[in-house]
């Protein structure tokens, strides 16, 4: 009942109903009730935030804080780029096509609006 979470292996899910509850990413990704997730993961290249796809989330802001090392958010309308490094966090408007890329290894917490996200590969 009372019990601790991995960020990195689990996902925290938060419902229109005001529950937080675990899950894993699998079944975060099949769950359309969820409203929006707090996740971490390890970013060691631009693999692991998969740089190669644009996304957008037409229901919400996204937030990214970056925990450690560093990291670029490209927005494709804008053609702007932001760095962040440890302890800074960027706010996504709503609607927004951006990717990620990773300039140093570290660390990444991303609060993600689930419903209404859309993908799109980039071109090389």
């Amino acid at each position: 009942m009372f019990e601790n979470y991995d960020l990195f292996k689990t996902l925290i899910q938060l419902r229109p109903s005001g529950v937080a509850e675990p899950a894993t990413r699998r079944e975060a990704i099949a769950d359309a009730e969820s409203l929006w997730t707090i996740s971490a993961f390890h970013a060691e290249d631009d693999r692991a935030v998969h740089s190669e796809v644009w996304e957008r989330h037409a229901n919400g802001h996204e937030v990214l804080v970056v925990l450690s090392g560093a990291l670029r958010v490209h927005l494709r309308e804008e053609g702007h780029v932001v760095t962040l490094t440890a302890g800074r966090s960027f706010i996504v408007p709503p609607g927004r096509w951006h990717r990620l890329s990773v300039d140093e290894p570290g660390d990444l917490l991303s609060i993600t609006p689930r419903a209404g996200t859309e993908h799109e590969r980039a071109v090389a």
